[in-house]
């Protein structure tokens, strides 16, 4: 069977307005990027980065670190590849699933809205390159 192991590197977290609370009403967007970094007979490093903005903007998070996927090549490919229908790899469920406390924890600490399990259902992957530009309304997914 299949394992992953998380390591988180960085969180950031920004309140972006001053009249924003953890209740405000906000919708989410979520952008990813996985970048394999090394590869060895039944072992898989990613690196990750997972960033949540607002709309409005009112406040961003961003969280990075690895993943090690280990298990024969088969289970390690079936984690890589997206299931009939969804957009986004089982490995990345299960690296949000595993960092979603740390965004939980900084949002409460910074008194801003609490991103929801549920953004796993709409996630986009995106390039390093869109990764680090300013998202613009045509490349959001937008999350309610």
């Amino acid at each position: 069977m299949a394992g992953i192991e998380v390591a988180i590197r960085s969180v950031e977290g920004s309140k972006l307005a001053e009249d924003v609370t953890a209740d405000s009403s906000v919708s989410f967007n979520v952008a990813a990027n996985l970048v394999e970094s090394e590869r060895n007979p039944e072992k898989l490093t990613l690196k990750f980065t997972i960033e949540l903005n607002t709309e409005p903007d009112v406040a961003k998070m961003t969280i990075a670190g690895t993943a090690v996927l280990t298990g024969d090549d088969k289970e390690i490919d079936t984690l890589l590849t997206p299931k009939e229908g969804e957009s986004v790899p089982p490995v990345f469920m299960k690296i949000y699933q595993r960092v979603y406390a740390v965004l939980y924890l900084v949002s409460g600490s910074l008194k801003i809205p609490y991103p929801s399990p549920g953004l796993l259902k709409g996630v986009r992957l995106v390039s390093t390159r869109e990764m680090s530009q300013v998202a613009t309304p045509q490349s959001r997914n937008v999350m309610a």
